[in-house]
């Protein structure tokens, strides 16, 4: 390259780097010039009368344990030999609340009768393709570096059950993870899995039954909760409306399904009418895939539907996480050696641990509602931006807001942090922003649709991607600060975001009521999401008494972040550091001990092969 095209190099990089610059602090005199205005999304403080009350409403006490679970993951290569770590470590305490004071918590250790979840794993590199291989449009693809974060997320999820499920004494859980960001991320990524009927779980036989097929269906998605209101009869909802509803009468004994029509049907879980055609066609599609009826989808009265799919699939998960990180000896963590509809040795896919993760999110769901466990997911970085691009329009349509003149930014993080810097002396931590459904990260507005003379509804809106809305009232989420300087307010810590489980109690109020309206199928349908905007729910004070309580520790990268978390994150990676060498010598002194030609079936890749020539070549 000659000395000309250097130039031209560098005189790019100082252009674009200057015009982000000059954006950058444009953006940033927006922020102090209208620095009221992101007031209207901040919450300072937090009560510490009404954090005691819910704690006496939600736990039954005033004293209750806590557990903080974060998880590790590495991948290593040994000749031809790929190696998986992947783990979930946790630190738990008692943790009091108080109305004067606030709440606190007592020295955290580990938790006594629970072991940690890890797994150490190895496969031969041509065997990826089984385990990460995916069939696309351009043939098979592998990607064997998802393994081990997949089987982190697992850990992590798995471990936050099994630890309640062990110690029921545990109400209330803390992740180093997005709840509702990975349900909806799974919720549709499992779909292939599924079509194709190859999920590892489909036929193992539990204690309530055999897993079917129409189970997975249902479990990825319908987890009713009546005084929710959820599974809301409305676009791709309306199938497990309907189908809650039959498995309610079901349940009741009530003789009436058995000459239910689709009227019926679509009266009793609140319905359109104009929805006939389109559940009709739903339940067609269901029978002929599923035979869910007696006698063709005309009669409603089920046969196949069973209100235990839940008890079944939960079981089921948990015997194949169990195997995976508490492995047989013998036996392989991937290989799953009991019947299933598919064989009796089957490899477990990246899809099927993606599938688990789901069910254990949704099972720490159920635990908060039917235990009352507070169940806290808190993020450190975070690229959403669904506060300012959709909640921020909506609530202006919706007279909620006045004015809101601030510049966009990347990410609602960006927009947060920076303001709480530059207008330091007008927001104190530690705040955190409105709670809002986690619906609206999929929730596009249509704006101005009052000036349009076609369409008189108001707050109308659209799916993000194929016009698909997520479930409502399932997730809340806000992003929080924590910690300031005492000596200089313009020092502040990260902020972060949380998000947790709607809990009927608390979070179904007549206030914050927020009508939207979508157009699906030429239907106009009505969204009630969740927002706790012009009041604060109870459990908003809870969440910030926990974390504040959690974040004062005096060690500069722990300040206003949370000191469990951040001893279960140096616990994972100094147990890491520990195991590798002893996971690693195993995998090698199974390879010498191998009377086969390992030249043969080990030799590294040629990528390796050169890699190790050249650098060789460098050093003489």
């Amino acid at each position: 390259m000659s000395n000309v095209d250097y130039e031209k190099i560098i005189k790019v990089v100082q252009s674009s780097t200057s015009r982000l610059i000059n954006s950058f602090q444009e953006k940033n005199i927006l922020l102090k010039q209208y620095s009221k205005d992101i007031k209207y999304v901040i919450r300072e403080g937090y009560d510490k009368q009404r954090s005691y009350d819910t704690c006496l409403k939600l736990f039954g006490k005033n004293k209750t344990k806590f557990i903080a679970i974060d998880g590790i993951e590495s991948q290593d290569q040994h000749l031809d030999m790929l190696v998986f770590y992947a783990g979930a470590f946790g630190y738990a305490g008692e943790i009091e609340f108080s109305k004067d004071t606030g709440c606190k918590y007592k020295e955290v250790e580990e938790l006594k009768g629970i072991d940690n979840v890890a797994a150490a794993i190895s496969i031969h590199e041509e065997d990826s393709p089984s385990i990460a291989g995916q069939i696309r449009q351009g043939g098979m693809e592998t990607d064997p570096e998802r393994i081990p974060s997949s089987l982190m997320q697992l850990a992590e999820y798995y471990f936050a059950v099994k630890s309640i499920l062990i110690n029921p004494s545990i109400q209330i859980v803390i992740l180093d993870r997005t709840l509702a960001g990975d349900v909806a991320h799974l919720v549709w990524s499992i779909e292939d899995l599924l079509e194709s009927g190859r999920c590892i779980l489909n036929g193992i036989v539990t204690e309530y039954g055999k897993v079917t097929s129409l189970d997975l269906e249902l479990a990825r998605i319908l987890h009713p909760n009546g005084q929710l209101g959820i599974p809301k009869a409305r676009s791709h909802l309306i199938k497990y409306a309907a189908i809650t509803q039959l498995l309610k009468l079901k349940n009741d004994d009530n003789d009436f399904s058995n000459h239910l029509t689709y009227e019926d049907l679509l009266s009793m879980i609140g319905g359109s009418n104009k929805r006939i055609g389109k559940l009709k066609s739903d339940f067609l599609k269901l029978d002929k895939k599923y035979s869910i009826f007696n006698s063709g989808y005309k009669n409603l009265h089920d046969n196949m539907l069973d209100t235990l799919y839940w008890e079944r699939i939960f079981s089921a998960s948990l015997k194949v996480c169990e195997h995976i990180f508490n492995t047989p000896e013998g036996k392989h963590p991937l290989i799953f050696e009991e019947p299933t509809s598919f064989g009796k040795r089957c490899w477990i896919t990246i899809s099927d641990i993606d599938y688990l993760v789901l069910m254990m999110i949704y099972a720490l769901l159920r635990l908060g509602w039917e235990k009352n466990v507070l169940v806290i997911g808190l993020v450190k970085d975070i690229a959403a931006s669904e506060m300012a691009k959709t909640m921020i329009p909506i609530l202006k349509e919706a007279r909620k807001i006045r004015e809101y003149r601030l510049p966009e930014y990347g990410s609602d993080k960006a927009l947060l942090q920076t303001a709480s810097i530059i207008n330091f002396s007008d927001i104190t931590a530690p705040w955190n922003t409105f709670e809002f459904d986690s619906c609206f990260r999929t929730i596009s507005p249509i704006l101005n649709v009052k000036n349009n003379p076609n369409s008189p509804l108001h707050l109308q809106v659209k799916g993000a991607f194929k016009n698909v809305i997520s479930s409502e009232r399932m997730f809340l989420k806000s992003y929080l600060q924590l910690w300031q300087s005492d000596n200089d307010p313009s020092v502040k810590s990260h902020v972060f975001s949380y998000d947790r489980p709607c809990y009927p109690e608390f979070d179904i109020t007549v206030d914050d009521k927020l009508e939207l309206y979508h157009e699906d199928g030429q239907v106009f349908e009505k969204i009630h999401p969740i927002i706790h905007f012009d009041n604060r729910s109870n459990i908003s004070h809870i969440v910030m008494d926990i974390l504040c309580a959690m974040s004062s520790e005096v060690i500069p990268e722990c300040l206003g972040h949370n000191y469990p978390l951040f001893l279960a994150d140096k616990k994972a990676k100094a147990l890491l550091q520990e195991g590798r060498r002893a996971y690693m010598a195993a995998v090698s002194l199974e390879l010498a001990k191998s009377r086969l030609d390992q030249q043969v079936l080990f030799e590294t890749s040629y990528r390796e092969y050169r890699s190790q020539v050249e650098s060789t070549r460098r050093r003489s």
